[in-house]
């Protein structure tokens, strides 16, 4: 029969913002890093963490969504096309003559 191993740790006080430090025991036991990602679950009155696999990031994309982003502010997003044809005719227009060069 397998049993759990139990690690009981002092107590951990909540600080101003509602943070606390996880000992490094319990955090090495459950190969949790700096940095790494965890879930928070309410199960009654006890909350549990469990740790989660984030894919990584990358630079092409953190590029293209930051671009994204500037092109929002600055409101260069074209309008909705239901189709290729209405995005042709679109380019053509003064509108998307105006919006290619910018």
């Amino acid at each position: 029969m397998h049993t759990k191993e139990k690690i009981v740790s002092p107590l951990i006080k909540v600080q101003l913002k509602g943070q606390v430090t996880l000992p490094s025991k319990l955090r090495r036991k459950a190969g949790i890093a700096i940095g790494d990602y965890v879930e928070m679950v309410q199960e009654g009155t006890r909350i549990v963490l469990i740790p989660q696999d984030v894919a990584p990031r990358h630079l092409m994309v953190d590029t293209a969504l930051q671009e994204a982003i500037k092109d929002s502010r600055a409101k260069k997003i074209t309008p909705k096309f239901e189709n290729m044809k209405e995005y042709a005719v679109w380019r053509k227009s003064s509108e998307g003559q105006k919006f290619s060069r910018s």
